[in-house]
């Protein structure tokens, strides 16, 4: 039977310069879109906190390590032990 063999080189995304470069980019990306909110101005805001510099980039911030958080506590809950569908006689 013929295994797969690994590949020798490492692909474009493990290679830690391309790794670099792309978290370097990301956060160049992601402050340009916060200093863009300096020039926009949300013309009907429904709460008057929507008007705060990068509400969008904090909020969702915020909201995502709820989220995380929030994934953690219900894992307690519904998780079983790593035996639950052994049945014992093994």
């Amino acid at each position: 039977m013929n295994h797969p063999t690994e590949p020798t080189d490492p692909s474009w995304f493990e290679r830690s310069q391309n790794v670099r470069m792309m978290i370097i980019a990301l956060v160049v990306i992601c402050a340009g879109l916060a200093l863009a909110d300096l020039f926009y101005t949300n013309p009907h805001p429904h709460f008057g906190i929507e008007s705060s510099f990068a509400f969008q980039a904090w909020f969702g911030f915020v909201t995502f390590v709820v989220i995380v958080f929030l994934g953690r506590l219900l894992r307690l809950i519904v998780s079983r032990p790593e035996d639950y569908y052994h049945d014992g006689d093994r």
